[in-house]
């Protein structure tokens, strides 16, 4: 119930955001290169593209695990110096036990694995029981992974992190880090398995909300991907305008040359760079995150493609944005040095011109 309450609360704090200017800074920028460069209009960001980032239906990603369990009948004759076994496979078999989410559901077989080896050593070594409780903890054991890969699938929580968001990151917001470091501690719990138990439902419940609770998740799929987009527009602009028109024929400065200097100083190093920035650093550690989630035992095949989509190190919206990212600097390059006003040249002023094109 208090989850549930929890996640509510978020659902209505998440309309009072911030605004979508992450978007409204790479349109102006654009707009601003296009006309500067007497370039035809541009094709805009279409928020419909971001589609091909949508996560597979969860019944493509969600496993089948067969039902483990123990009749209290045995229990209550054989397992008297258990009492905390009783307890939890009594929960288990009630009403609500039998609906439980798959998150905690991960949390209770961690709670179940750690009580069974407790109970153990009180149990006489030719008690059939013991015999059965060993059998089940390593069956159980066994699918553990699956269990963790159910947690995460079948949670909204996780799917609201890893879908993308109408609007881009703001600018200037702050780093949300409760959200990754919480899915980085998911990725933790699951590359342990089954070595190392699952914590309990009270320690998983916190890291789940935390991913429900952050729009920044969604946020950054679609940064990368209007990035990526307007990045590759914009170097496009650029690399017709030498090829068909070279803005300093002769190499040196010209007025037309200067005022794409001022577009560069002003619009790109001076506003949309330190957004990239942004977006580049805290995508590097969510690729990280997405990558180790990758690695994990038993992952589902839509999942482990869904994250190879979005974060792989070929193929993928993370590398695309990189590639655009160079793309669009070597294109800057090979503008300002073919008219002598590149960094370190004569021509360089390294100060915003007073036009603002």
């Amino acid at each position: 119930m208090t989850r549930l309450a929890l996640l509510f609360c978020s659902f209505l704090l998440a309309g009072c955001g911030p605004a979508n200017d992450g978007l409204a800074l790479q349109r102006d920028y654009l707009e601003r290169l296009q006309r500067s460069l007497d370039a035809p209009d541009v094709s805009s960001f279409d928020n419909r593209s971001i589609s091909q980032y949508r996560l597979p239906a969860r019944r493509e990603r969600f496993s089948d695990i067969p039902e483990l369990r123990i009749g209290l009948l045995d229990l209550v004759i054989d397992a008297r110096r258990c009492p905390r076994l009783q307890q939890l496979i009594s929960q288990r078999n009630s009403s609500l036990g039998k609906q439980l989410m798959p998150s905690q559901r991960l949390g209770y077989e961690g709670d179940l694995l750690r009580t069974i080896d407790d109970c153990l050593p009180h149990l006489q070594d030719d008690s059939s029981l013991k015999a059965t409780l060993q059998r089940l903890a390593n069956d159980k054991r066994q699918q553990l992974q699956a269990v963790f890969w159910n947690a995460l699938n079948g949670s909204p929580e996780f799917e609201n992190y890893l879908r993308f968001a109408d609007q881009a990151l703001p600018v200037d917001t702050q780093e949300d880090s409760a959200a990754l470091d919480a899915l980085q501690r998911l990725a933790s719990i699951g590359a342990a398995l089954p070595a190392q138990l699952p914590p309990s439902a009270d320690e998983l419940e916190p890291l789940f909300f935390a991913l429900y609770a952050s729009e920044q998740g969604g946020q950054l799929i679609t940064s990368l991907a209007s990035l990526r987009h307007n990045l590759d527009v914009g170097s496009e602009l650029l690399e017709q305008r030498q090829q068909n028109r070279p803005l300093c024929p002769l190499g040196q400065a010209t007025p037309r040359g200067r005022i794409l200097q001022n577009i560069f100083i002003k619009f790109y190093a001076g506003s949309l760079q330190p957004y990239l920035a942004q977006v580049d650093q805290r995508g590097q550690q969510w690729q990280a995150t997405l990558l180790q989630l990758q690695r994990i035992d038993s992952i589902p095949a839509a999942t482990r493609e869904h994250l190879q989509r979005l974060a792989g190190e070929q193929d993928s919206l993370w590398q695309d944005f990189r590639t655009a990212t160079a793309r669009h600097v070597k294109a800057w390059q090979s503008l300002l040095n073919s008219c002598g006003l590149a960094p370190g040249q004569a021509g360089w002023n390294g100060a915003e011109n007073d036009e603002d094109p």
